[in-house]
């Protein structure tokens, strides 16, 4: 007989499964049409119900402006240029939800838990944490641990409730430590990265080390906690081995890398929502409700974040654009454009192998070219569509609120690149 332990992890892993393979179900027969949304539909659409968001999504509606592209891609700027890189920060997003004594504690905590008194080991654990970072994910836990939540009522979060987002946060920043060594990056946040500063063994250690401090704090959140957040490395690992796997195949399928993003990706933004709801003693309806919106969140992040390696500069990213075609990992808005009659042939011919930095500008400027960008757009607005329906069925009040605004905004920052090309 199972213990219980092992029944709830059987649970999560079934409904995991389930998601996952929703996620991946919706991306086959997407529509082509890469029309969207101009300010101010998108404030009828906040204010207006799920049938209006959908009628709304057809909208076609010209840009005023263009991006701030990488000047290398040989796109043009406007005297009133728009970045392209839309600061999605948690503390700005979340200002009428989580207070910024809340974030605060998120970022002392972070500090706390892994400076042990060793100078030298100190300086490598908190290089990502000083070199700042969005903290989503963590936000994302402590809004979720406070749907019902006004300013005027808000009681702060609970020490568990902060751990938790704290050891989902020393995962992904781990998870950077590791990605770094493997793509033998050298910048990391706008900063050296870890490896390139002090070498990858000590990267890969330190990235071990995050991972540890995180299992550590989950232990003692309790046997929930910690078997969601091991279930949720284990995907993470699943989705980077997919990745691997498929390097350089010109041929990866849409659903293999909707798989992929789904695991390496959408995973822990689910599991800093689903956390969040634990932490708190939400009912188990709340709980699924955070967990999908988490999931959804993820799946328009990632796609967002693949846009970007294609359009946006270094200074933008933080570091070198382009990355993921120099390394064989064709992500969407590319496999759309291989599938495109206009620029396949001449991506395919460039596409295979890895790729030099004249080459990679040139598989930069095809893909930006090509119908692949919108593409990319309208399969992200599928799952944002799905958080922000998830985040109403929530409730009234700042909290959701805040949240339809985050699946929004990340969704909007995304077309708006999109509509800037095709003007």
């Amino acid at each position: 007989m199972c213990s219980v332990p092992m029944k709830l992890w059987f649970n999560r892993r079934a409904s995991s499964c389930a998601r996952t393979s929703t996620l991946r179900a919706r991306s086959v027969n997407r529509s082509n049409n890469s029309d969207s949304l101009d300010g101010s539909a998108w404030a009828t659409v906040y204010r207006a119900g799920p049938s209006t968001w959908h009628r709304h999504a057809a909208a076609r509606v010209a840009s005023p402006t263009a991006p701030l592209h990488d000047p290398d891609l040989g796109i043009a700027r406007s005297q009133r240029a728009w970045r392209i890189v839309q600061s999605v920060n948690a503390p700005d997003l979340f200002a009428l939800a989580v207070p910024d004594a809340e974030l605060a504690r998120i970022e002392s905590c972070l500090h706390r838990v892994v400076e042990l008194g060793d100078p030298f080991l100190d300086q490598i654990t908190t290089h990502l944490i000083d070199a700042g970072g969005k903290r989503l994910r963590p936000a994302l836990t402590v809004a979720s641990a406070s749907l019902g939540a006004t300013a005027r009522d808000w009681t702060d979060a609970t020490e568990e409730t902060l751990l938790g987002g704290v050891a989902v946060e020393l995962v992904h920043l781990a998870s950077l430590y590791h990605d770094d060594v493997m793509d033998e990056a050298t910048r990391r946040r706008n900063v050296v990265s870890v490896n390139a500063r002090w070498g990858n063994l000590l990267a890969i250690v330190a990235g071990d080390f995050l991972l540890a401090r995180s299992a550590e704090i989950a232990a003692s959140l309790g046997n929930e906690v910690a078997g969601l957040l091991a279930s949720t490395l284990a995907r993470l690992c699943k989705g980077q081995v997919a990745e691997v796997r498929a390097a350089y195949q010109i041929d990866r399928t849409e659903q293999e890398y909707i798989g992929a993003i789904a695991d390496k990706t959408a995973a822990l933004m689910s599991t800093a929502c689903r956390i969040g709801a634990i932490t708190a003693s939400l009912t188990s309806e709340q709980v699924e409700i955070v967990t999908t919106f988490g999931e959804c969140l993820g799946m328009v992040f990632q796609i967002r974040d693949d846009v970007l390696d294609v359009l946006a500069s270094e200074q933008e990213l933080g570091k070198p654009p382009g990355q993921d075609l120099a390394e064989g990992i064709y992500t969407l808005p590319v496999q759309r454009a291989l599938q495109d009659r206009g620029t396949g042939p001449a991506l395919r011919e460039l596409l295979g192998r890895p790729l030099g930095p004249d080459e990679v500008t040139e598989a930069r400027t095809i893909v930006a070219s090509s119908p692949g960008i919108a593409d990319a757009a309208v399969v992200a607005r599928d799952y944002a569509i799905d958080a922000i329906d998830a985040a109403r069925s929530l409730g009234d009040g700042p909290v959701p609120s805040a949240l339809v605004q985050l699946a929004a905004s990340l969704l909007e920052d995304l077309e708006r690149s999109t509509r800037a090309l095709a003007s």
